[in-house]
């Protein structure tokens, strides 16, 4: 099912139909009233103005719960054309995600609907202003739905702005920011909960451990460092989070803080990453420092990389909480198409993640999520 998307850094999109009686990107009449609509203060679509958290939405279901309560995907006969935006292909995780997109497309495609996705990123995790560029290239060429990961909380702002003056919705994948209509993603907050958990029982419940943190400026990073450190202000203060420093998603950055950590605080019995990319550079840090992987510390990434299974096969990587980013983007294209056709959805469905370690990182991810494909009417 999975197939690679073109790395294109702008990608021309073809808008497949327009909503009969419609703005191009609106749902059914239906759809019109589900919760990406703002009737009560005259917009149709959420305000980049107003703060957006999806763990304060009373409403949030996970994506299991909305499957459950939706059915089958409901039969239409409307063609849809959804952008993908995603931070960077040179990064596997987001790679995944649009190769998610593509692989529901295709299934729905075989499924006798009908539906685009083409997915394109800027050159970098730090190129604001080229996804910015992107996705106002997007809106122009005049798609149905956005299903966009910004670099940062507010680098993609005036696009979304440009979508919603447009009447095109705007779906957040993996990391909430303000504009966002809907959001689908892993809470990233239990994700930092389930980080600590494992590490609390690995260490033994007493020890020093730190925090390797992705850019500051993004909802996921706050809410995976929150996660971690609450657990154990709630549940162990024998463990003591001693210290935590920004690596901004890179390799090499996480390298440096990390062999800091070491010098500085040299019984640390574990260090905890926002991502599987900067736990890799941990580890390197953690052999210079010549210690000994999974006994004098442990090292914990987030996402679920191929190269962190490679790692953790080798006894190198402790564990990861995988969000099993190609099915991450296969559900936000579910929800989105879901939502487009008039299906009642909530405006935050999360995704599972889980924690894979040496016990069960042979598995399928299929096994480990106990997936199946939609069924569609």
């Amino acid at each position: 099912m999975k197939r690679k998307v073109a790395c294109l850094l702008c990608a021309v999109l073809t808008v497949s139909a327009v909503f009969a009686g419609c703005g191009n990107s609106k749902g059914d009449s239906e759809g019109d009233s589900k919760s990406a609509s703002k009737e009560s203060d005259g917009t149709k679509w959420a305000s980049t103005d107003e703060t957006f958290n999806p763990l304060e939405e009373e409403d949030a279901i996970t994506f299991e719960e909305l499957r459950e309560k939706a059915g089958d995907i409901a039969a239409s006969d409307k063609e849809f054309s959804f952008a993908g935006n995603v931070k960077a292909f040179e990064n596997v995780v987001w790679q995944e995600i649009a190769n998610g997109y593509e692989g529901f497309a295709k299934d729905a495609e075989a499924a006798g609907r009908k539906l685009t996705v083409d997915t394109t990123s800027p050159m970098g995790e730090d190129d604001e202003e080229g996804q910015l560029s992107i996705l106002k290239d997007q809106v122009r060429q005049g798609v149905n739905a956005v299903l966009l990961s910004p670099i940062s909380d507010a680098n993609c702002l005036p696009g979304i702005e440009a979508a919603h003056d447009a009447d095109i919705p705007v779906f957040a994948v993996n990391n909430e920011f303000n504009g966002a209509d809907m959001f689908v993603g892993p809470n990233s907050l239990e994700q930092g909960q389930i980080a600590a958990e494992w590490v609390n029982e690995k260490i033994g419940g007493k020890g020093e451990v730190a925090i390797v943190m992705g850019m500051a400026k993004t909802g996921v990073t706050r809410n995976r460092t929150e996660g971690f450190e609450g657990w154990f202000k709630e549940n162990n203060k024998d463990v003591e989070v001693v210290a935590k420093q920004n690596a901004d998603w890179d390799r090499s950055k996480a390298k440096d803080v990390a062999a800091t950590f070491l010098k500085t605080y040299p019984d640390l019995k574990a260090i905890f990453c926002n991502n599987d990319v900067m736990a890799l550079g941990v580890v390197e840090a953690v052999k210079e420092a010549n210690l000994e992987l999974n006994k004098d510390i442990y090292v914990v990434g987030c996402d679920g990389q191929s190269e962190a299974y490679d790692s953790i096969r080798a006894g190198e990587m402790a564990a990861t909480i995988d969000s099993f980013p190609y099915y991450e983007g296969y559900m936000a294209a579910e929800v989105c198409y879901r939502w487009m056709i008039g299906q009642e959805v909530p405006r935050v469905v999360f995704t599972p993640s889980k924690m894979l370690d040496s016990e069960n990182v042979d598995n399928t991810a299929e096994e480990n999520l106990g997936w199946e494909n939609p069924a569609f009417e």
